[in-house]
């Protein structure tokens, strides 16, 4: 199970640049709070669930809003709610603390990746290292690498956000 303090080694080993930011707890998109100087897109994270009690993870820019009837119409899906706090317990991270990177802790595969087709136009994003009293800078390109490096296919739907 990785933590931050076995994520950052995982991310030198495979000579992924970061630059790590410490800053007060952040959590469910709130940025009330004054921030470092983060040069990456900041990125939110929606847990989704539908009927038949599949996960899915959304990713997509802060200043985005999701459309989830666009995303499950975009997916084929019945629609989708929020998912609960004990849907994710099996990863280890407590709310707020979700990421992309999350997904190394799936190892069951459990959880369906999803962006937005827009979250290509960023070349920088930033994201929690699996832990919110934290967030790093990473290529989105890298960061993809590590979603795919965990068995996850990284499924990417037009029609899914809108415009902040």
């Amino acid at each position: 199970m990785f933590v931050k303090a076995t994520l950052l080694p995982l991310l030198q080993q495979h000579h992924i640049d970061y630059q790590i930011y410490a800053h007060e707890a952040l959590g469910h998109g709130d940025i009330d709070i004054e921030l470092p100087d983060m040069k990456g897109t900041i990125l939110k994270n929606l847990v989704l669930t539908n009927k038949t009690r599949e996960l899915y993870m959304f990713t997509l820019p802060l200043e985005y809003r999701a459309d989830l009837k666009g995303l499950a119409q975009a997916l084929g899906v019945p629609r989708f709610s929020f998912a609960s706090v004990s849907d994710l317990a099996f990863m280890g991270i407590p709310p707020g603390h979700v990421s992309p990177l999350c997904l190394l802790n799936d190892l069951g595969l459990t959880v369906h990746y999803v962006q937005p087709v827009e979250l290509d136009d960023f070349a920088l994003v930033n994201c929690h290292p699996l832990d919110n009293h934290f967030s790093i800078d990473i290529a989105r390109s890298d960061l993809e690498q590590l979603v795919t490096m965990s068995g996850h296919t990284i499924t990417k739907v037009k029609g899914a956000v809108n415009h902040g």
